[in-house]
């Protein structure tokens, strides 16, 4: 799984899990780094939101639904909707599904499109993967 660096933000793939940039040891599976990840949200630009939504995603953790719900729903920019989206179809519980839906009925939504695709994945049981 990719990880990036809490601390510095760099990209970390070597295991064990140590940022090779300033040396913080990162354990990807830990309640701490999935906090760090969100702390880092409301400080960060577009881009970095929406790489923490997709790293968020991928741990498929149920706690992470709320603060994915909030960005679905109301981060202002498109991209980081849409990485919100994707990571709640990647963790797929019932409240994440709901959020899905819900964009996907509002044909006004600027990501609706994307909801629509990932619903439909989930209709014909292949999930958004």
């Amino acid at each position: 799984m990719l990880a990036f660096c809490p601390t510095c933000w760099n990209e970390i793939t070597d295991s064990p899990r140590v940022c090779r940039k300033c040396g913080t040891k990162v354990d990807i599976h830990s309640p701490e780094y999935q906090q760090k990840l969100l702390d880092l949200i409301p400080n960060s630009n577009a881009s970095k939101r929406a790489e923490i939504c997709l790293l968020l995603g991928r741990r498929e953790m149920q706690s992470v639904v709320p603060a994915l719900v909030s960005l679905a729903c109301s981060d202002p920019d498109s991209i980081v909707r849409v990485a919100a989206l994707r990571a709640l179809g990647e963790i797929g519980d019932a409240p994440a599904l709901h959020t899905i839906a819900k964009v996907a009925a509002n044909e006004k939504s600027p990501v609706y499109a994307v909801a629509k695709q990932i619903l439909t994945g989930y209709q014909l049981g292949r999930g958004s993967r």
